[in-house]
């Protein structure tokens, strides 16, 4: 290692020297002098010219790569954007398909609800008005034979008495029926709220058992609780008396 840095002193000194006989001849002769630090001066301006057009070129390249990459990173953002408005443009349209196929399906429930609630309020009609009409042609068949002599008054009014009265009870059933017991969004359900009260629910003998055990386990608890407070209490008070006597056997010494 000492012999590397020996041979490199004397090669800096060796330098130093040819250098220096160098400028001493070239100041022997001033055009000599001058052509060299000319030529010195024009390699030294080439240098410089040269660094400072690579730096600009490589600065350049960067700045031109940079604006590259900021201009995918903005088309890529851009198409993300597309992308995302695409997705939730398809979104839209299967949620609005599936809400109208919903709408479609309630709709089409509810006019089922509608059709058979009309068919049954005519079927009911129908059966009302049919009662109606058997009585009317009882009544006129019992008055024609009641004109005829056939049958008395009496007898007609015993006959004709039960048709009305049938046929009153039935549209008086029918209507009230339908008006409040029958329930108005399904025919064949019928409101029972608020007429009959709730149904109690029995409670199983396990239930009972269960309530039972765990009533007489709490019951059990608190009694050791109040013994043990009973017994701690009397602890305390036997200590406290215990303190008293030898406080007094103390001043009975002193």
């Amino acid at each position: 290692m000492a012999n590397l840095d020996q041979i490199i002193n004397r090669i800096q000194l060796y330098q130093d020297i040819e250098l220096a006989s160098a400028i001493a001849e070239l100041k022997k002769d001033p055009t000599q002098l001058q052509a060299f630090l000319k030529d010195q001066q024009n390699n030294l301006y080439s240098n410089v010219t040269k660094q400072k057009d690579d730096t600009f070129e490589k600065v350049y390249g960067d700045l031109n790569r940079a604006s590259k990459v900021q201009e995918s990173i903005l088309m890529h953002n851009k198409r993300s954007g597309e992308l995302a408005n695409l997705q939730q443009q398809i979104y839209d349209q299967q949620e609005n398909s599936a809400k109208a196929v919903i709408e479609d399906k309630n709709m089409a429930g509810r006019k089922n609800e509608m059709n058979e609630w009309s068919v049954g309020n005519k079927y009911d009609t129908l059966f009302v008005l049919s009662s109606s009409f058997i009585m009317l042609s009882g009544l006129i068949l019992i008055t024609v034979l009641w004109k005829l002599g056939m049958i008395s008054s009496y007898l007609w009014v015993a006959l004709a008495t039960p048709l009305i009265l049938i046929v009153v009870l039935i549209i008086i059933r029918r209507s009230r029926y339908t008006d409040i017991s029958r329930n108005k969004r399904y025919w064949n359900k019928q409101i029972f709220e608020g007429k009959y009260g709730k149904i109690p629910i029995p409670l199983c003998p396990e239930q009972i058992e269960a309530i039972q055990g765990s009533i007489q386990s709490l019951q059990q608890n608190v009694q050791q609780a109040t013994r043990g407070a009973a017994q701690g209490v009397a602890t305390a008070a036997q200590s406290v008396a215990t303190a008293a006597q030898d406080i007094s056997t103390a001043a009975n010494q002193m």
